[in-house]
């Protein structure tokens, strides 16, 4: 296990955001740019003056780093995942994609961010899927990445995958309330349907060795869509349940989260996913933004705002 890094250099963000109702505080709190998916919806119901220990969680397959992407390789993308980040105000992100120097570029980008991470083969090789955090807001307790194999603790490829896949799991304390948090981070395979359902199944199996009242997390690409055997499978074995539908404002924004990088923001899946478990789930969106008319991924971050329970 590698030890969490510091970053390098200041880039702050924007600040605490004014408090509205309606619509409007939604785009304030999820940011400039993002689209409601259906124009004639009904209004969401009030917003609800948030809690001072709210936090911003936030899963982003930020697309691996390819020259055959052409005016979309990592070069250019790089410094508009940071400014998503960074503007979005995220306590915590799930990364997916994310090579070493990838990870080294964000580091330099997102001061105040520390993180911890294992590649999928083995120390700084292959792809990582890093758990990054306000340093100014949480403390690391522990961590751990496994593998989504027969043989979690090595790195291995399970049953069907194309790749090796890992989990990245962070055990966070928030430092004014001192409530803990467990945060997994993953990026089940895109090939191997058996693959998915037993990466569900061992996810579960992690969650449930912890004790029934903690605070989980779940975050990460999981090449799934609502509904799916692997999603049910998760929910079936475990109080995890989907931020989408929990969420106190409803959902803001498209309903897709994986779009590639085609100009429309409507058509797509949404694969990429937020469960959580004894949290309250303030809000919930997809962000759409758009800087410069670029897109800074071919996936859309997924963010929600949740409220720690008190024991």
């Amino acid at each position: 296990m590698i030890q969490p890094k510091a970053t390098k250099r200041s880039t702050r963000g924007f600040g605490a955001l004014s408090m509205l109702v309606g619509a409007l505080a939604l785009v304030l709190a999820f940011g400039a740019g993002v689209y409601v998916e259906k124009r004639n919806a009904p209004p969401p119901p009030p917003v609800q003056p948030l809690s001072g220990n709210a936090l911003r969680v936030m899963t982003y397959n930020i697309r691996i780093d390819s020259s055959s992407d052409g005016d979309n390789a990592w070069r250019y993308r790089r410094d508009l995942v940071a400014s998503m980040i960074r503007f979005h105000q995220a306590d915590i992100v799930g990364a997916q994609e994310a090579s070493h120097e990838m990870i080294a570029d964000l580091e330099d980008r997102l001061e105040g961010y520390r993180w911890v991470g294992v590649g999928s083969n083995g120390g700084d090789s292959g792809a990582t899927d890093p758990i990054f955090w306000r340093d100014s807001r949480l403390e690391l307790l522990d961590h751990e990445t496994f593998w989504l194999s027969p043989t979690p603790s090595e790195p291995s490829t399970g049953w069907d995958a194309a790749f090796p896949r890992t989990v990245v799991y962070a055990h966070l304390r928030e430092r004014e309330t001192k409530l803990e948090l467990h945060v997994f981070n993953t990026h089940f395979d895109h090939r191997g349907s058996t693959a998915r359902e037993h990466s569900a199944e061992l996810v579960a199996e992690r969650v449930n060795h912890l004790p029934p009242d903690a605070r989980v997390v779940l975050l990460g690409d999981l090449n799934t869509i609502p509904d799916s055997p692997p999603l049910k499978t998760l929910t079936d074995l475990t109080r995890l349940r989907d931020a989408y539908g929990l969420s106190l404002t409803g959902h803001f924004g498209p309903a897709n989260s994986f779009m590639g990088f085609r100009e429309s923001r409507w058509t797509g899946r949404r694969i990429d996913h937020i469960f959580v478990q004894n949290v309250v789930v303030q809000q919930h969106g997809i962000l759409a933004d758009e800087i410069d008319g670029r897109k800074p991924s071919d996936h859309f971050p997924v963010m929600a705002e949740i409220l720690l329970k008190s024991p």
